[in-house]
């Protein structure tokens, strides 16, 4: 498929997912949901739930996350990983709770 519908707006499939992935990031304020850096051009989105384990490409399973969190946190669960990182928050892990949950 070449487009998506939005709304009564037919949307090329290309900036279809350029509004996905700005969606995902401006939510996060272009910072790393985990570490809180500001992402640059090391932006990536990480797969909450990893993909090995069964997570889907949605956004409720992806948070913006830079290179070196999500090389380093691989196909690891996110809570587990998380909690044993130098920048763990208790808010910052709400706020990714509530996200996923939403």
């Amino acid at each position: 498929m070449d487009h998506q519908i939005d709304g009564t707006e037919l949307v090329p499939r290309k900036k279809a997912k350029v509004r996905f992935r700005d969606h995902i990031l401006k939510h996060w304020d272009y910072c790393c949901a985990y570490c809180a850096e500001p992402l640059k051009k090391n932006a990536t989105l990480d797969h909450v739930k990893p993909k090995a384990l069964g997570g889907q490409t949605e956004r409720t399973n992806l948070v913006a996350c830079c290179a070196k969190c999500n090389g380093s946190k691989s196909a690891t669960q996110w809570r587990e990983w998380y909690k044993d990182q130098p920048f763990w928050s208790a808010e910052r892990e709400a706020d990714i709770s509530e996200w996923i949950e939403d």
